[in-house]
Formats: structure tokens, C-alpha cells, sequence
């Protein structure tokens, strides 16, 4: 059985998906396109932000569900959760 559990607040830091984003189009393309619906660069706090600046919930909370969720769209079929509750469409 595998099991997937993603972190809550508490658990970001400056950098946090910065290595998705250079590796990945598709991460980029998703971070881009959270940064134009949330209407600020989350990024730019995400990957060069202070400590305070990331404890701010407004940046924590998408921060690190963003994190979770592009990680998870990025390894594809590597991701196969058999069990977990809620719906999440790509």
C-alpha cells in the first residue's frame, strides 16, 4: 500500500519548490499561472522569501498546497496514491 501525506503549516521554507520550477516546464506553467490567480508573484516568496514573510497565511497556505500538488502532477505515474479522500482533478 502506498501512502502520500502532505505537509501542513509549519513545514515551508525559503526555496520550497524553486527545484521544480527549474526543472520543469510543466511545474513552471502551474507556478505562472498561481501567481496570476493568487495576484501577487508567490514565487518570488516562495523561493527567495524570508522565513517571516513565508509565515504569513496568506503565502503559507497556497504556498505549500502548491508545493504538494505540483510535486504530485510532476511525477506523474510515479504518484499513485491507492487510497486518500477528497477529489483532485488535474
Amino acid at each position: 500500500m502506498h501512502a502520500y501525506i502532505f505537509p501542513g503549516q509549519g513545514a515551508q521554507f525559503s526555496g520550497m519548490g524553486l527545484d521544480l520550477y527549474e526543472n520543469s516546464p510543466e511545474a513552471q506553467r502551474l507556478f505562472e499561472e498561481a501567481n496570476d490567480i493568487l495576484g501577487f508573484h508567490i514565487t518570488d516568496i516562495m523561493f527567495e522569501g524570508t522565513a517571516e514573510a513565508l509565515k504569513e497565511t496568506k503565502v503559507t497556505q497556497p504556498a505549500i498546497f502548491l508545493h504538494s500538488v505540483i510535486l504530485a502532477k510532476i511525477l506523474g505515474d510515479g504518484f499513485k496514491p491507492r487510497h486518500g479522500c477528497g477529489t483532485l482533478t488535474w
